[in-house]
């Protein structure tokens, strides 16, 4: 049986990170997945000319980012090229009388002119002050404080303050579900500050030159670069335990042992499935089968034979599309919101990603994570306001394909509670979810280490997972350092 001195189940984000580092560091690495390439829900794919993810991907902050810290300690720097796009992209907002007003969203770390908002947004003279009292607020936000509101829903901050409900709706819309993934009610408050002083201070729209999958290619290669291994197509059956010790890991393809093993597969399916229940404590068996995952997400890939969109991302609310956990569970009992947050996005923005004279555009909306949901609702309901919002998207539709939670499960986790499994981000940021309050990265048996979304990190999507990588390859580290009789073994 072939030793490593550590294991790490599944090349998503997170665990293509933390597996490049410590091999980086001098571990004995084995990577192992069971899709044919690294990168997760974020791998890259090519199809007729055409380079995408198979949703839209993209990352907040753009400066200063992790990726850019992870990328010079893997020594990529010549090899990786992140690409911050200016302007990034038109919002739209619809008004109660039905007009529809847009601003450009600048790009490259620039701030959005917040008068040139509020004007598009129809703020009054005297609804200013408290205005920017809210936004004072959040951008002035301490540590302390953002603590304090690890526990608070998003709704239930923003009602401290009046203000109108376009600000209101813009912040909850935008700034929340189109980020995190859940309806504003239960999003937890200090994350979405922490999302929002990001991107509205660092940037947004990060994008690395040839796809995110090219990014965690040139990771990957980094770790067979320092002597470690990559088992691609191949999958993990068991986490092996032995006297509450992970030993390794049992594979279709055989097992393989270590003293330190980090999943990547999510906090439930390695609790409740990899591991098993009967080696974790009964309290922190209810702890992890409680825990509430994001929602899932239905869209569509339009392949088209000119280009339409001029700017990578395009944005539509009003005062209308605040979500809530009643408003989706409604949707899910079959009676659908009169009016939705709505994007169009594209990568066909950046060299090479698309045949000359073509692009690819996506859009899309949250619905439930469970893979058996039947998402024509869903789609029915984006596709008409795509056509009412950018009518030209239809005219040039050369071929399209529809994806939702069941092909989210099918490239990452494997459903093992009742409703989950097709979660778009991992591990829900709700309140009581995040901060001090988030799931431990160190599990109560030794030696394991939960990465990506559920646990090790906090803030947007795939920056939150680069983040837990790394910080739980320092903590894997220092748990092999410390540890002398894992060397030994």
């Amino acid at each position: 049986m072939v030793r490593y001195d550590v294991i790490v189940v599944g090349a998503g984000p997170g665990g293509i990170t933390c597996a490049a580092l410590l091999a980086k560091w001098g571990l004995k690495t084995l990577l192992v997945d069971k899709n044919s390439r690294v990168g997760g829900k974020a791998m890259t794919v090519s199809k007729k000319g055409f380079r995408f993810e198979y949703w839209p991907i993209a990352a907040c902050p753009s400066t200063g980012t992790r990726f850019h810290e992870v990328v010079r300690m893997l020594g990529l720097d010549n090899e990786v090229e992140l690409i911050v796009p200016d302007p990034l992209g038109l919002m739209h907002y619809e008004t109660p009388s039905g007009e529809i007003r847009t601003i450009v969203m600048p790009g490259a770390g620039k701030p959005l002119d917040p008068m040139a908002l509020f004007n598009m947004l129809g703020i009054t003279e005297s609804q200013l002050p408290e205005v920017m009292r809210l936004f004072t607020d959040i951008l002035g936000m301490t540590p302390h404080a953002l603590d304090e509101l690890d526990g608070v829903g998003l709704l239930d901050f923003l009602d401290r303050y009046q203000v109108p409900k376009s600000i209101y709706s813009m912040l909850a819309t935008l700034q929340c579900e189109g980020t995190l993934e859940l309806p504003n009610d239960i999003a937890c408050a200090s994350e979405f500050i922490r999302v929002f002083t990001q991107n509205n201070t660092r940037g947004g729209g990060l994008y690395p030159a040839g796809g995110f999958g090219r990014l965690y290619e040139a990771m990957a290669g980094t770790i067979k670069a320092n002597g470690g291994d990559i088992l691609l197509r191949t999958r993990v059956r068991q986490i092996t335990v032995d006297n509450g010790r992970v030993g390794g890991v049992v594979t279709d393809k055989g097992s393989f042992r270590a003293p330190i093993v980090i999943s990547n597969a999510g906090i439930q399916p390695t609790v409740l499935k990899l591991v098993g229940e009967k080696h974790f404590d009964k309290s922190y068996v209810n702890y992890v089968r409680d825990l509430v995952p994001s929602l899932g997400f239905a869209g569509a890939r339009y392949f088209l034979s000119r280009p339409v969109l001029k700017y990578p991302l395009y944005v539509y609310f009003s005062d209308n599309t605040v979500s809530t956990m009643e408003k989706h569970v409604t949707a899910e009992e079959g009676v659908m919101p009169e009016q939705i947050y709505v994007f169009m996005s594209t990568n066909s923005y950046y060299p090479g990603m698309a045949p000359a004279g073509k692009q690819l555009v996506y859009t899309g909306i949250s619905c439930p994570a469970d893979p058996k949901t039947k998402i024509r609702p869903w789609i029915d309901k984006v596709e008409a306001e795509v056509a009412r919002l950018w009518p030209d998207v239809f005219k040039f539709i050369e071929y399209k394909e529809y994806y939702g939670p069941a092909e989210i499960s099918r490239l990452s986790r494997d459903p093992v509670v009742a409703g989950a499994g097709g979660e778009c981000i991992g591990l829900g940021q709700i309140a009581g979810q995040c901060g001090k309050l988030k799931p431990s990265a160190r599990a109560p048996v030794g030696g394991l280490y939960y990465v990506g979304a559920d646990a090790g990190g906090s803030g947007f999507g795939n920056h939150m997972c680069v983040e837990s990588g790394l910080n739980v390859a320092r903590m894997a580290r220092d748990y092999w350092l410390t540890h002398p009789a894992l060397r030994k073994a």
